[in-house]
């Protein structure tokens, strides 16, 4: 069985009300891009990348999408909503998403 190509995908979830409406404001998607072209030996390719708001159902539907799909990413990066504010919930619902997975 043969490839064309061989590189880990990689995909960068930005979360940020502010993002999600003017994505100009994001510096995050091209540091993580340069990052992984520049320190990551050739070996992954950033194949999707995305901005949401702040909401636990656009966070989990946009991780879904990549983990389930029929071409599902090795890795994701998440960026945003791990602050103070009572909308910032990245780290719950990740961690919601973990336990799902492995107690179903």
């Amino acid at each position: 069985m043969s490839t064309t190509n061989s590189k880990l995908k990689a995909a960068v979830l930005i979360v940020s009300e502010t993002a999600s409406q003017d994505p100009s404001t994001d510096k995050c998607i091209p540091i993580l891009k340069d990052v992984f072209s520049g320190s990551g030996n050739d070996q992954w390719d950033v194949a999707e990348t995305d901005i949401v708001p702040d909401n636990v159902l656009a966070i989990q539907k946009t991780i879904r999408n990549w983990t389930d799909g029929a071409n599902p990413v090795n890795l994701i990066i998440t960026s945003g909503g791990t602050g103070f504010a009572t909308k910032d919930n990245t780290p719950e619902v990740l961690l919601a998403m973990q336990y799902a997975a492995i107690h179903g």
